[in-house]
């Protein structure tokens, strides 16, 4: 129960954004088509010259660092080109980070709040690479979440066995679902 009550959060999380992932037309629509829409917030002169051999991903935190958004991001482009984007992720929005090296300025970009991006967000973060303590926290409930679907289906099959007049509905539901994943699985 105390599992149950701690997960709670993290189940509504899964519940809510698979609806988001199968249903992602109607809620598209329902935004009029703009459900990424972004608007400009701020545009910053960014002169700092980077050395020859700095890499990507040394320069984005760098221009994080300076503009106080430190956090966990990934990177686009390069310093060479037209523009360099830094997409910075956040739970309820994403801010895009795009420095035009030869013009010298920065251009930051807010993703319009909506609960659908929030929701598969949520559910797309994964793994223990960041160097953010809360990411890794939120990996670390992830894994408990893991843990947990596992012992729920531990505990089905063992409680299924155990009692004995559940024994054929359980199996004919068993060999069911089993037969549906696997006609699923090589269909689609």
């Amino acid at each position: 129960m105390y599992t149950a009550l701690f997960l709670t959060p993290w189940v509504l999380m899964y519940a809510l954004s698979s609806l988001v992932f199968n249903h992602f037309a109607t809620i598209r629509g329902w935004y009029g088509e703009n459900l990424n829409e972004y608007e400009q917030v701020d545009e910053i002169e960014y002169r700092d010259a980077f050395s020859e051999d700095v890499t990507p991903a040394d320069a984005a935190k760098q221009i994080l660092l300076d503009l106080n958004m430190d956090g966990v991001h990934s990177v686009r482009g390069s310093l060479k080109g037209e523009q360099f984007t830094i997409v910075r992720q956040l739970t309820h929005a994403t801010k895009r980070v795009i420095y035009h090296p030869k013009e010298g300025k920065i251009v930051v970009e807010e993703q319009s709040v909506r609960l659908p991006n929030m929701l598969t967000r949520m559910h797309t973060r994964h793994g223990f690479e960041e160097k953010y303590a809360s990411a890794n926290l939120w990996g670390l409930g992830i894994e408990f979440m893991v843990l947990a679907m596992l012992f729920w289906v531990g505990s089905g099959l063992w409680l299924w066995w155990t009692i004995k007049p559940a024994r054929k509905w359980g199996g004919v539901c068993a060999l069911g679902g089993i037969g549906l994943f696997v006609m699923l699985l090589f269909s689609i």
